[in-house]
């Protein structure tokens, strides 16, 4: 992929993030204000009680009452949703239709106004409670344009619907306030937005940020006690972790394993060739410890081509079985990779080990088995008694 496409894909990850962060942002708004918002619509009808048309408000009471129910339940849904998975998409399209719904009961409210204005103190109360819900609901969702536009649409096409329906005089000072109006409102809620999405990208970073640095202490951690080529334990692992001691029993055994004269297989393969005949042993010795019977078994990586195994296996002949069975498999990966013989085979020292005795005491006598391993020929198994 190139640059510019990687650079689109992140941005496009980066928007889809702030979305996010906008949108669980305004549920929870949605949820809290809840309340306010039923309480708000019910005082403005209720003003409006004084006014000789007031059976006219119980239409766009009711259309309130029917968008605030629905604007909770898709928030509810959204809120759901986005706890249940990371990677779900926002329903835009849904809450952009409810925002439209919004919008337009908001303008329900003052259309009794206009088409019969009377010069009556609940008239202005009326319309600034109105004017007053919209502005706070655009301020909130103005970061989100594909819910503040609609809501706004659907307040400005209901309002001049309604205007086309009243005398031309009176409709010219109706949009002549509304614009007067929205102005002012619009203005505000720029600068709003801009502060949101300024806050929505800094939490998303700060998020990125922290989830970097999760990861980073989790490699750091995992590196701290595994090899970095082959995944196994590391040196560090193996003594001071002390795995050993949940083993059950009170013997096991423990395998020093050395390839055979790995060094000419750096200098005359590469160290390319060398490094993949270690990556197959570890395969092996971690297939065996993830299939093994019991979880006690573990193996690691010493340094250079040196590796050890603890079995969780009191029996003498089965711990010699089991190494037979990793000789068998870590000496057929040199010769698939087409080695000369005894070049990358596996020479393996075997020892007891009892509860309550260091790893290196079993290391050491495993240790002495590897090197008559090494002088009977290489490429064999011998057992160290206690």
């Amino acid at each position: 992929m190139s640059e510019a496409g990687t650079d689109e894909t992140e941005d496009h990850q980066w928007r889809r993030e702030r979305l996010r962060v906008l949108m669980e942002s305004s549920a929870e708004l949605e949820r809290r204000t809840i309340i306010a918002n039923v309480v708000g619509t019910v005082l403005i009808v209720a003003a409006a009680q004084w006014l000789p048309n007031a059976r006219d408000f119980l239409v766009p009471l009711l259309l309130r009452l029917i968008a605030i129910l629905c604007n909770a339940l898709l928030y509810d849904r959204i809120r759901k949703r986005m706890r249940a998975s990371a990677g779900t998409p926002v329903p835009l399209r849904l809450a952009g239709v409810m925002a439209a719904f919004g919008g337009a009961s908001w303008a329900s409210l003052i259309i009794p106004v206009f088409m019969q204005p009377y010069l009556h103190p609940a008239s202005y109360i009326v319309t600034t409670g109105v004017f007053i819900g919209v502005a706070l609901i655009l301020t909130n969702s103005a970061a989100i344009t594909r819910i503040a536009l609609p809501f706004a649409g659907g307040f400005v096409v209901t309002f001049l619907v309604a205007a086309a329906f009243t005398p031309w005089n009176t409709a010219v000072w109706l949009i002549g306030g509304l614009t007067f109006i929205a102005t002012g409102i619009g203005t505000f809620c720029i600068g709003s937005a801009r502060q949101r999405l300024d806050a929505a990208d800094t939490l998303v970073e700060n998020q990125r940020l922290s989830e970097e640095l999760e990861e980073a202490l989790a490699r750091a951690e995992f590196f701290a006690e595994h090899d970095p080529l082959t995944g196994l334990f590391n040196r560090r692992a193996l003594f001071e972790r002390q795995m050993h001691l949940d083993a059950p029993g009170d013997k096991h055994h423990m395998l020093l394993i050395d390839l055979d004269n790995f060094k000419q297989v750096n200098d005359r393969f590469g160290h390319e060739t060398g490094d993949r005949v270690l990556i197959g042993v570890a395969q092996v010795l971690g297939d065996f410890v993830a299939k093994a019977q019991g979880e006690s078994h573990f193996a690691a990586r010493l340094g250079g081509e040196e590796f050890a195994v603890f079995l969780a296996v009191s029996d003498e002949q089965e711990a010699d079985r089991i190494a037979a069975q990793l000789h068998l498999a870590m000496s057929s990966i040199a010769i698939g990779l087409g080695l000369p013989p005894k070049l990358g085979t596996a020479s393996i020292g075997i020892s007891p080990m009892y509860r309550g005795e260091q790893v290196c005491d079993a290391l050491h006598r495993a240790d002495h088995a590897l090197y008559q391993a090494k002088r009977d020929g290489r490429n064999r198994v011998c057992r160290e008694a206690a």
